[in-house]
């Protein structure tokens, strides 16, 4: 059993597997905030660069072969992170499918010379443009000058982690799908997270994600987000048409400790959090996990990659339930 290999739609590998003496601790999110912008502060280009080459060599072992990682723009990392994955992107062209995000994780408020910073790093050459709409007071605000920004250049993909915090105050998905119709984005619109949906009142989350279905845009689920929050109501997303993408999030950082970079493990841990046992269901994950990005770009990429992941399984239903590794990564003669 083979396949093209799987998809991880959200990533953070500019600021994972942080190098000795990092040691994790338990602390509020706002102190681990705090951590990561000071380690921000010191990585240097080569440390990034390593980081994100120990990410990709989990996920190409686990047989995934494209990545969607959202890397930091600021006064912090100020370009430094953009510039080591462009490099780490060439030099993994012919493994993984690398499409990277020039992301405002700490928010415009914070920092306003941001905007500045995201108008060089598309002139470097990003794929898509990222915001935070919790990071800001006015999320609203966050979302119009990030879809601002992204008229700037062509780019596939605008992303937004939205309602991350999972509060009901916290719920700027109706409005991110309103900007979407409005302005004919669509599927390259994606809303990563969406944990307030889970939250709001049913009448509220039923009509949002009904909005969500019509404006054409995408959501990406991370599962490993159940350890500080509910995850977004995925069922009722699928039921109504949305476009699903799992990620893997954070990687052996100040946020999660952990992370393998399989992206099947990832699959199973949503199938045991929101009950996808039905075989209808589990195919689902395994589609959501396989779905190759719906661009010329991206496919023409992947048809050039050197190998492609294959299992020693019968049905498809024993990836999710086992999660293993691949037998072998089967090398392709490219043309």
């Amino acid at each position: 059993m083979s396949f093209v290999g799987w998809m991880n739609y959200h990533a953070h590998i500019d600021k994972g597997f942080l190098s000795p003496p990092f040691r994790y601790k338990d602390a509020p999110a706002s102190t681990r905030a705090e951590w990561t912008r000071e380690a921000k502060v010191l990585m240097t280009k080569n440390e990034i660069k390593e980081a994100a080459v120990k990410a990709l060599t989990k996920m190409h072992q686990y047989g995934t072969v494209y990545v969607r990682t959202h890397v930091d723009v600021d006064p912090l990392f100020e370009l430094r992170a953009v510039e080591a994955l462009k490099e780490v992107q060439e030099e993994w062209k012919n493994r993984i499918v690398l499409d990277l995000i020039a992301f405002n994780q700490e928010g415009f408020d914070r920092y306003p010379e941001t905007e500045v910073l995201l108008k060089e790093a598309i002139n470097l050459g990003v794929q898509g443009i990222g915001g935070h709409t919790s990071m800001d007071q006015d999320g609203k605000q966050h979302i119009d000058k990030i879809i601002q920004l992204a008229t700037y250049s062509d780019l596939d993909w605008i992303e937004f982690h939205t309602d991350e915090t999972g509060r009901i105050d916290d719920f700027n998905l109706p409005y991110l799908a309103k900007v979407t119709t409005e302005e004919g984005l669509g599927s390259k619109v994606t809303a990563i997270h969406c944990c307030s949906l889970a939250n709001v009142e049913e009448k509220i989350a039923m009509e949002t994600i009904k909005a969500v279905a019509y404006s054409g845009m995408t959501v990406t689920t991370c599962p490993t987000a159940i350890a500080t929050r509910s995850l977004t109501r995925v069922k009722d997303l699928a039921n109504a048409g949305v476009k699903l993408q799992i990620g893997s999030d954070n990687l052996r950082d100040h946020f999660n400790p952990l992370g393998s970079g399989n992206m099947l493990q990832y699959g199973q841990l949503l199938a045991y959090i929101l009950r996808f046992y039905e075989p209808e269901e589990v195919e689902n994950i395994i589609q959501w996990l396989s779905t190759v990005p719906e661009i010329e770009r991206v496919n023409k990429q992947l048809q050039h990659l050197s190998y492609r992941p294959a299992y020693d399984l019968k049905r498809p239903s024993e990836l999710l339930a086992e999660a293993p590794n691949p037998i072998k990564l089967m090398e392709k003669m490219i043309r």
